[in-house]
């Protein structure tokens, strides 16, 4: 390792020789390549975390170079996969560090896999069901957790410590100091089409980089230093409004059936959305984890920019100009005109939410 490249985040106190040699040692496991995980993992990248492993399962589009700071027009020309775009831009930026991307979707059956011989998990997702996953794998294993969302111009983000039974990472912490995990502090995921999602209500570019820049630096945090004194505040960021909160809870719930409980519903896929193929058509099924009725009105105003929208008592439906349709009706099953479970999981997440 070239301590040139380094030369000026070493002097920092915070940081130093012992900090920089305990970066270039870590394993990182990014999930998600959207906007955050972009943002992060430059940063990771360019602050010399020896190994960064990332997953995603969606390919590059014009819509993206917005704010997703890895990809350049030909990614999107060419609709490359994200994991392999981004893992590209990281080399060229870093070649000194290993990165492995992964394409696929974070599913129950192989999130185990995945984060296997992983120091931290740093989130990138866009949607709750992945979020829900991932804090069972930070419970189940012992991991920290570094939390981010952005929607609009607000974003969100913590270090979670969750309680454990055994700790797989380098970094540790007593059980007598665990904090909430994901479900102490958001114990249900409201019902699909609730929430407004980045292709429904926008999102800021400044909002992304503000939220990974704290992620980012939480994250190396962790590494260097531990967790010993590491703010655990859920940080609400609104760089548009100039507005900036901090929400503190110490202590996990006593009745989380996930950290308190040890029932981990999403990591055993009793708690995914249900989806088939619909036999002889082009279409998926998908059945929302928690059905609930869905307020069509409103999620058909949401709809208006992104293609022709026709709406009757049952159902809404989307005719998106590639020639994609998706119709949701008021209980959260949808059919997704897709030919694989994937392309219609990421339409759902994008378009509804999960």
């Amino acid at each position: 390792m070239s301590n040139d490249r380094y030369h000026r985040q070493m002097l920092l106190p915070e940081i130093g020789a012992e900090g920089q040699a305990r970066l270039a040692e870590a394993r990182v496991l990014v999930i998600g390549c959207g906007a955050l995980g972009c943002g992060v993992s430059d940063l990771l990248t360019r602050a010399g975390v020896g190994h960064l492993r990332l997953i995603d399962r969606d390919v590059v589009e014009p819509t993206n170079l917005q704010r997703q700071v890895l990809f350049d027009q030909e990614d999107a020309d060419h609709a490359r996969p994200k994991a392999i775009a981004a893992a590209a831009r990281l080399k060229a930026i870093n070649p000194t560090m290993n990165v492995e991307p992964v394409v696929d979707d974070f599913r129950h059956d192989i999130a185990l896999q995945l984060t296997n011989d992983i120091d931290v998990l740093v989130d990138g997702l866009d949607n709750l069901e992945g979020r829900y996953l991932l804090n069972d794998v930070a419970v189940h294993r012992g991991l920290p957790y570094v939390y981010a969302g952005a929607v609009g111009t607000e974003g969100l983000v913590t270090a979670l410590l969750p309680q454990h039974s055994g700790q797989d990472g380098r970094i540790s912490w007593p059980a007598s100091e665990a904090g909430p995990c994901l479900r102490c502090l958001f114990p249900e995921p409201p019902p699909s089409g609730t929430l407004p999602t980045c292709d429904t209500a926008g999102v800021l570019g400044p909002t992304v980089a503000a939220v990974t820049a704290h992620q980012a630096s939480l994250t190396m945090r962790l590494i260097c230093a531990g967790t010993s004194g590491i703010d655990r505040s859920l940080h609400s960021i609104d760089p548009w409004h100039g507005l900036a909160r901090r929400v503190t809870a110490d202590r996990p719930r006593d009745d989380c059936p996930c950290c308190s409980g040890r029932q981990f519903e999403w990591l055993e896929g009793k708690r995914q959305a249900h989806t088939e193929i619909l036999c002889g058509r082009s279409t998926v099924q998908i059945r929302p984890a928690r059905p609930g009725m869905v307020n069509l009105e409103k999620l058909a105003t949401r709809w208006q920019a992104h293609g022709h929208v026709a709406q009757d008592q049952h159902a809404l439906r989307l005719d998106c100009p590639d020639g994609t349709r998706l119709t949701v009706f008021a209980d959260g099953r949808a059919l997704v005109g897709a030919d694989d479970l994937a392309t219609a999981r990421a339409l759902y997440a994008q378009l509804i939410g999960s």
